[in-house]
């Protein structure tokens, strides 16, 4: 397996079996090199185990399949994501293993984790290699195994793993000064104990040579000349905001400011009980998400958004709902014949059309990736290819590819879908993406030939990663946004940002060893301290109120439906109900939920939702033959003596759950003894 000579520079001191970061840019093959570093670490001294990590599921296939595979005839390797069964057995399927390549949350689970069969330490393997090892900083998993290292490291322990890191992009951590920008690169350098960062210096022009860089172009668009169907909507808004009574509400709408507002005004209207102001608040939302839908795709996915809302399953008792329902079905026809209205189509959408039609021909060979900010987008731009006269036709295949985590706006697709379409796309099956994030970093299709950003605002690191996703000779990069906007601002920004980060690095590398071990040292000491005390925090914090004295009510009806003490959690994360007059207050929808994974110990029953008012509460699990309500925190205020509260998460709340005992629930429920 020989290596370039750029990469053989950019891993010297890995070989060596020092910590480094490999700064290379995408494209540049850090994967490959770091199988070669995990080739000669295996091969120099028996019982030695490497864990490659990754920050996104789709990875471990494509590292397993497409890199690591070349160990396979020497090595035992093993791959394991949140839907293989081996994950269960971590520990297991470590000890059996040479190589072990896995998210970075399955790893930090079976560090934390009590069970035999899951449980494993970092002195278990010899090496970590650590994929987009930018992502080492603030709360992000990387960087929660690494300060269980650097503890450890501090402390004086010897026998911890090598580290070694890869990254095209490690940013300038919103710094837009050099002195910031050289401090964040010392912060992540510091994260992963790194001895040096290197980037390829006397091969740069071999490496020049071998990665081409896409050539980027600006297609910017104008403003709609006439919104009629905006303007409906926020005269809708307008309506709704004089109903609730409350002056000095924001006019801004269609705007993410507005929607911070609205959003925080919805909060304390629930810790309020003040349900006319919340109810509306949730409804305004809804018409901003709207005029944003409106905004990026077109007035159809807009109206579709809002007709979806309106046919969800009501509270019609209550006067609030009966207005805001009122409201939209007085508008409903008018705003369906606006949307169908070519007039006033969007006009970002004739530029992408225009950028499609150049680049797919009926006999080309183009593959390209369309980011864009959120899955509705994302479904809504493959329904408008496919209602366009101009790109239907055989040559352009296209599908979306979204993230696997659950969202309640638009269907999430499971690992396997994801996996699916990336073979397709791959094997040339389909030539054209429209995806969100997930795909920015690490998606390695060397056919990719024009990448489009379609109106983002990001920062620096996911235009480097989304831009490196173009990796054919003569690729396109294209920006696509408003003229004068802000999305093209940040783009000259992010560009300047580039130049920045590459300044700081530099400096790194030129800083004297003895300094720069210090200051490592010194970063490393303050990371740690940190982070104790902010654990201690929290756990301070999880005792400050007895359960017996803390209240959930409904959000939306504001009924007091269970204490504190009523709480259990099971595996150490799902919350549920165990007192069995609970049933009493709410119903099960119809349907078995359907997960497209399994579950060690339990399976999804139904929705639940409150008797009273039909307010979503969270699901049923079916655990160990058990049906047991689990509760999701923000469909609920909590009250405790100090003050009600919205959470969005339960590892905020200011009281402690006990852990959920099987045994001792059937004896209390079923009047037996075991």
């Amino acid at each position: 397996m020989e290596l370039r000579g750029y990469q053989r520079e950019a891993v010297g001191p890995a070989l060596r079996g020092r910590n480094s970061i490999v700064w290379l840019p995408t494209g540049a093959g850090k994967t490959r090199a770091a199988v070669h570093v995990c080739r000669q670490h295996l091969e120099s001294r028996p019982g030695r185990r490497v864990a490659v990590l990754v920050n996104k599921v789709h990875l471990v296939e494509q590292h397993a399949t497409k890199e690591f595979h070349v160990l396979q005839k020497d090595f035992r390797v093993t791959a394991i994501s949140g839907d293989s069964s081996h994950k269960t057995f971590f520990a297991y399927a470590v000890k059996k293993s040479d190589v072990v390549i896995c998210t970075a949350q399955i790893l930090q689970n079976a560090l934390a984790s009590q069970e035999e069969d899951m449980h494993v330490e970092l002195t278990d393997f010899s090496l970590l290699v650590i994929d987009e090892c930018h992502h080492t900083h603030k709360e992000a998993v990387y960087n929660k195994i690494m300060l269980n290292y650097l503890q450890r490291k501090l402390s004086g322990q010897q026998d911890l793993p090598q580290v070694l890191g890869l990254t095209a992009s490690p940013g300038t951590g919103g710094a837009t000064t050099f002195e910031g920008a050289v401090e964040h690169i010392l912060q992540i350098c510091a994260n992963l104990d790194t001895e040096k960062i290197m980037s390829a210096q006397e091969e740069l022009q071999q490496l020049q040579s071998h990665v081409p860089q896409p050539r980027k172009q600006y297609d910017l668009c104008q403003e709609r000349a006439q919104d009629p169907f905006g303007e409906r909507l926020k005269m809708m808004m307008r309506r709704i905001q004089r109903y609730m009574e409350m002056p000095g509400l924001p006019q801004d709408f269609g705007t993410q400011v507005y929607e911070q507002r609205i959003v925080e005004l919805e909060k304390r209207a629930a810790e309020t009980f003040c349900r006319k102001t919340r109810v509306c608040a949730l409804h305004l939302r809804k018409y901003n998400d709207a005029l944003l839908i409106n905004d990026t795709v077109r007035m159809i996915d807009a109206f579709q958004c809002l007709q979806q809302f309106y046919a969800a399953e009501r509270d019609t008792k209550d006067p609030t709902e009966q207005f805001l329902s009122a409201t939209f079905e007085e508008n409903r026809t008018s705003l369906q014949a606006l949307a169908g209205d070519r007039r006033y189509e969007n006009p970002r959408l004739g530029k992408l059309e225009e950028i499609l039609r150049e680049h797919f021909q009926p006999l080309g060979a183009s593959r390209g990736i369309v980011f864009t900010t959120t899955r509705q987008s994302a479904h809504s731009l493959l329904s408008w290819l496919q209602d366009t006269a101009a790109l239907r036709g055989q040559h352009i295949r296209a599908a979306v590819l979204t993230g696997a985590g659950y969202s309640n706006q638009t269907r999430h697709m499971t690992q396997n879908e994801q996996q699916d379409v990336i073979k397709l796309f791959r094997e040339g099956a389909l030539n054209l993406l429209f995806s969100t994030s997930v795909a920015e970093e690490g998606l390695d299709i060397a056919q990719c030939n024009i990448v489009v950003r379609y109106g983002l605002m990001t920062n620096e690191i996911a235009m480097m990663q989304a831009r490196g996703r173009a990796r054919a000779e003569n690729s396109v990069y294209s920006v696509l946004a408003k003229a004068n906007s802000r999305e093209v601002s940040r783009e000259l920004l992010n560009e300047d940002l580039v130049e920045l980060m590459e300044r700081a690095i530099r400096a790194v590398q030129a800083m004297p060893e003895q300094e720069y071990r210090l200051k490592i040292r010194e970063l490393q000491r303050v990371a740690v301290a940190s982070w104790l005390m902010k654990e201690a925090r929290i756990s301070e914090r999880r005792q400050l109120h007895d359960p017996d004295a803390v209240y959930l009510y409904c959000v939306n009806c504001n009924m007091a439906v269970c204490r504190g003490s009523d709480l259990r959690t099971v595996e150490g994360m799902h919350h549920v109900n165990v007192n069995p007059n609970f049933g009493l207050y709410y119903r099960v929808s119809a349907g078995k939920l359907q997960f497209q994974r399994t579950f060690k110990d339990w399976e999804p029953g139904c929705r639940i939702v409150c008797r009273e008012c039909s307010q979503d509460w969270g699901m049923e699990m079916i655990y160990r033959h058990v049906k047991l309500p689990i509760l999701c925190i923000k469909n609920f205020v909590v009250e405790t003596p100090a003050e009600k509260r919205k959470y969005k998460k339960w590892s905020a709340v200011t009281f402690p759950v006990k852990e959920f005992d099987y045994v001792e629930y059937c004896s209390s429920t079923y009047g037996q003894s075991f």
